[in-house]
Formats: C-alpha cells, sequence, structure tokens
C-alpha cells in the first residue's frame, strides 16, 4: 500500500488532475522547436539548496530544460512548489540520518511548513538493493530495524510522501510529474522557511501558537543537544531555567547518554571570563 507508481503519485499530490486526461509529462514537456506544446511557454522552476550542487541532479535538471534558483535552504533540498518541498537522501545517507536522528528533524520540518513534504530515495539503476534480507524482516518493531524506522517515520508523519528513483534522470522525470499543474515556488519565500527573525519568531511557523520556537532553537544549540534528544529534554523540562537546574543524572535520563549530559553540564557550570 506505501508504493505506488510515479502518475499515481503525482496524481495525488497535484490539484485539480482528476479532471485531466492528457499525460503530465506531455503537458511539463519543456521544447525550443516551434510550433511545441502549449505549455512549453513558461519554464519551469526548481529552487535548489546550495549544498545539493555536490551531485549531478541540478545539472540532469537543467538539461531537461528546468531553470535552477542556487539559494541556501533551511528546509528541504528541493522546492518544486509553494507546498511541495524535497529532501533528498541516497541509500547511505538515509542510513546515517536514521542513525543520528537527523532525519526526524528534517521531515519534522517539513511537515511543519509545506503541506506536501517528500522523501526521495536514490538508488543505483546499475546495482540492486534491499534494506535487509527477508529472512531478518520479522513481524515486531525493533528500534534497530530499517524498515521499522521507516514504517514509523510514514506512520509519525501521514502526510509525508516517500518517492523512489532508480536514477537521477528518473529523478527529473519525477519532478516534472509533480510540478503538474502546480504553482512555481518564490525565492524570497523559501529561503526565509524555518529561519527566525530578529524578534525571534518563525515566519509562517504553524506551530508557534503552541511552542516557544526561540528557546527551542537556543536549546537545539546547546553543546551535547542534538536532533535526537531535544524532544525528550523539551517533555522532561517545561523551561530552560529547568534545563540548566537539572542534576547530570537525570540529563542523562532525557539525553539518552552520559556523555552527552557531562557535555551540557559542563558548559552550563562553566565560568564567565573577567572581562578587563
Amino acid at each position: 500500500m506505501m508504493m505506488l507508481p510515479v502518475d499515481q503519485v503525482a496524481h495525488g499530490l497535484v490539484r485539480n488532475s482528476a479532471s485531466e486526461t492528457y499525460s503530465p509529462s506531455k503537458q511539463n514537456m519543456v521544447t525550443r522547436k516551434a510550433g511545441g506544446q502549449k505549455e512549453a511557454d513558461k519554464e519551469m522552476q526548481v529552487i535548489v539548496d546550495m549544498r545539493e550542487f555536490m551531485s549531478s541532479l541540478p545539472n540532469v535538471l537543467h538539461q531537461k530544460g528546468m531553470h535552477i534558483i542556487p539559494v541556501t535552504l533551511e528546509v528541504g533540498d528541493y522546492i518544486l512548489s509553494p507546498t511541495i518541498c524535497v529532501e533528498r537522501k541516497s541509500i547511505q545517507d538515509l542510513f546515517s540520518s536514521f542513525a543520528s536522528g537527523r532525519l526526524y528533524h528534517q521531515v519534522e520540518m517539513m511537515v511543519r511548513y509545506y503541506r506536501m513534504p517528500v522523501l526521495l530515495i536514490e538508488f543505483s539503476q546499475d546495482k540492486s538493493f534491499s534494506f535487509q534480507s527477508t529472512s531478518e524482516i520479522g513481524d515486531d518493531v525493533t528500534p534497530h530495524n530499517i524498515i521499522s524506522k521507516l514504517s514509523l517515520l510514514v506512520l509519525h508523519f501521514p502526510r509525508l510522501r516517500i518517492v523512489w528513483s532508480r536514477s537521477l534522470h528518473a529523478t527529473a522525470e519525477i519532478f516534472a510529474s509533480l510540478k503538474t499543474n502546480q504553482d512555481e515556488p518564490d525565492e524570497v519565500k523559501a529561503t526565509r522557511v524555518g529561519v527566525p527573525s530578529e524578534e525571534g519568531v518563525v515566519e509562517d511557523d504553524v506551530r508557534a501558537e503552541n511552542y516557544n520556537t526561540s528557546a527551542i532553537e537556543f536549546l537545539r544549540r546547546l553543546p551535547g543537544v542534538t536532533d535526537s534528544n531535544y524532544r525528550a529534554i523539551m517533555d522532561g523540562c517545561s523551561s530552560l531555567a529547568e534545563v540548566a537546574l537539572l542534576t547530570v543524572e537525570r540529563l542523562a535520563e532525557l539525553m539518552g547518554g552520559q556523555k552527552s549530559a557531562k557535555i551540557l553540564r559542563d558548559f552550563l557550570d562553566a565560568k564567565y571570563p573577567t572581562l578587563l
């Protein structure tokens, strides 16, 4: 039930696509030849995080006729429309991001700011792969099982869409399909997503009424606090002042380890140098 053909994924992410009878690939065709498709008059735009230029995907998207806008993004790797944000992961990166807890935070941010968050998982078409052998997949959910982690991620974020791609060129075709009937992304808004203002308020933050976003951002920047343990600290404390008064033992319980707790406690207890 989790795996859908590309055309059905695009069908579910675009507006009013149920009434359309033509092919999304034809609608998004970009051509320089006279007498081309009518939709070719408007060039498709994709906002790309600067760090993604270490890969070849932005170049492939450009070759497909898309206009690439390089910026520094706080949330997501690719912005396809005002509502669609894509986080791209290779298989190796997926494992490491799960291990560090970084993927959970990245998906949490996408769900927080975009109506249609997408996790793109790329694998090589020249090599077969599997997360684990069939014999190792049990009936129970275990914290160290990659299939369990992926399943829990989808269950925790029901709006998250997972897209599998076999190559860079396949990814470009998927992006073109997802952009069907979508408005073009706004560069200014995309760069401001997730960035606190001078007053400490995060623009368009849907959780601003329930969370002190300034305090959360401050907490996540403390030594020893990571993407995988800051939520436990928030659940165990009602304020930053309460965090500062916790013992090493209590911090170890919340942070999941003695080492991280000692790093934070030493930082909080360090004497401020005398100003001369």
